[in-house]
C-alpha cells in the first residue's frame, strides 16, 4: 500500500464518522473535536494535497474545535449537576413505613420503588404502618430517614 492510498479523502470522512459515533459512548466531547479535525484532513485530501497538508489541516481545525467548539459545548449542554444513580437516587425521596418503628430502638422497614429496605429513624418519633418518611441518606443497606411533618 502506498501512501496516497492512505490519505485519500473517504479515509478521512470514514474515520471521523468513527470518532461522532464513539462520541456518543465517551462524554466530553473531544472525540467530537477529533472527528471535526478529520474533516479538515478529508478536505485537504479531497483539494488534493499531500499527506503532510493534510495532517496539518487535521491538526489545525481539530485544535481550533478543541479551543472554540468544546468550551461552548460543555458551558450549554454540562450543566454540573451529575445524575444520580443506584442508591444514591433515593436521597431526598419519600417512602411509606411498612414495619413500626420502635422510638427506643429507631428501626424499621420502608418501601419505596417496590423495594422493602431496613431504615433507622434520625427522630425518636414513632412511625407505624403507612407514614411517609423521607430519605436523608444511605448507610450500607440502611437508609437513614426523618418522619414527614403532617
Amino acid at each position: 500500500m502506498t501512501m496516497d492510498i492512505l490519505f485519500q479523502w473517504h479515509w478521512w470522512a470514514g474515520l471521523g464518522l468513527v470518532l461522532l459515533i464513539a462520541e456518543i459512548f465517551v462524554p466530553g466531547f473531544f472525540l467530537l473535536c477529533l472527528g471535526i479535525g478529520c474533516a479538515g484532513g478529508s478536505i485537504a485530501a479531497a483539494l488534493g494535497a499531500g499527506p503532510s497538508v493534510q495532517l496539518i489541516a487535521f491538526s489545525v481545525v481539530a485544535l481550533i474545535a478543541f479551543f472554540t467548539i468544546r468550551p461552548l459545548l460543555m458551558k450549554k449542554l454540562w450543566t454540573g449537576e451529575t445524575v444520580r444513580t443506584n442508591v444514591d437516587a433515593l436521597i431526598g425521596r419519600r417512602a411509606r413505613v411498612t414495619q413500626d418503628f420502635e422510638p427506643a430502638l429507631r428501626l424499621g422497614r420502608v418501601a419505596i420503588d417496590g423495594d422493602d429496605w431496613r431504615a433507622e429513624c434520625t427522630s425518636d418519633r414513632a412511625l407505624h404502618v403507612g407514614d411517609l418518611v423521607d430519605i436523608v441518606r444511605v448507610e450500607s443497606n440502611t437508609l437513614v430517614v426523618r418522619p414527614v411533618d403532617p
